[in-house]
């Protein structure tokens, strides 16, 4: 397929939509229950009950599509899950921070600084993902004519696409009714649960400052969403998986209960 840059896909920032606002202002313990119940988080037909990825729509292959049709895949992380404060992303600038499309791994370069975005980055490019299949959001306005551009191109798969509740929700409907993408949802969380106000967004003004600005929330990608991916993309995800606790990427357990099986 043909190679695109994600920077050649970009728009100007504009102001929030009336359709932005009105998902911002949901209360976040609802918009949260709402999201969740629509892509069956832990209802999953194909993958082990989690609590931070889901296939969606629930019904999709996703085996069939790892075998049969990996090649038109591609991946959107979040900046906010760049680290910040205890370590800081060496991209990072003065003036914009983290927000930015950059990341050393994503350039074929070797980064040090402990990262979930940089974690994830390392299984999709292990897996066959090239740079011009993952993006970096920035901000949903550039985020969205690079995926209207991508499904142009023949794309058809969000493997995976990540966000908050809030963005979520809001971007859903739009990714996979009007663009006709499908594929698995990640869900970020805080990056010290200690620390929640500094976490994923929960207010109006987080949701919407954090599109227009860095304003130093620090969200992770959870290892349990990792570990799945990777399985998922090597093609030995299974429903036949008890709970287990949360594992970094390249770790299989011991514990026959705890393996992820793969398929005959």
């Amino acid at each position: 397929m043909k190679a695109t840059n994600p920077r050649t896909c970009v728009e100007k920032k504009q102001t929030a939509s009336l359709k932005e606002i009105a998902h911002a202002f949901t209360p976040y313990a609802i918009n949260k229950y709402l999201i969740e119940r629509k892509c069956k988080l832990n209802k999953q037909e194909t993958i082990p009950k989690n609590n931070s990825l889901a296939v969606y729509p629930p019904s999709l292959n996703i085996n069939r599509v790892v075998e049969d049709e990996i090649d038109k895949c591609i991946a959107f992380l979040p900046y906010c899950a760049k680290p910040r404060n205890d370590t800081t992303c060496p991209v990072s600038d003065t003036i914009d921070g983290r927000k930015n499309q950059k990341c050393l791994k994503l350039d074929g370069a070797q980064c040090k600084v402990p990262c979930s975005l940089g974690k994830m980055v390392d299984v999709l490019k292990q897996k066959g993902f090239t740079k011009d299949r993952i993006f970096i959001i920035d901000s949903d306005s550039n985020l969205f004519p690079w995926l209207k551009q991508k499904r142009s191109e023949g794309y058809e798969y969000f493997m995976p696409g990540i966000g908050c509740h809030y963005g979520v929700k809001y971007a859903l409907d739009y990714v996979v009714k009007n663009l006709g993408f499908k594929g698995c949802v990640v869900f970020i969380e805080d990056y010290d649960p200690k620390d929640p106000k500094n976490g994923v967004c929960k207010t109006p003004s987080d949701y919407l400052n954090m599109e227009y600005g860095d304003k130093g929330k620090r969200t992770k990608i959870p290892n349990e969403a990792i570990y799945l991916m990777e399985k998922i993309l090597d093609g030995s995800i299974s429903q036949e998986c008890v709970n287990y606790p949360e594992r970094t990427p390249n770790h299989t357990p011991s514990h026959k209960k705890s393996v992820l099986k793969t398929q005959n």
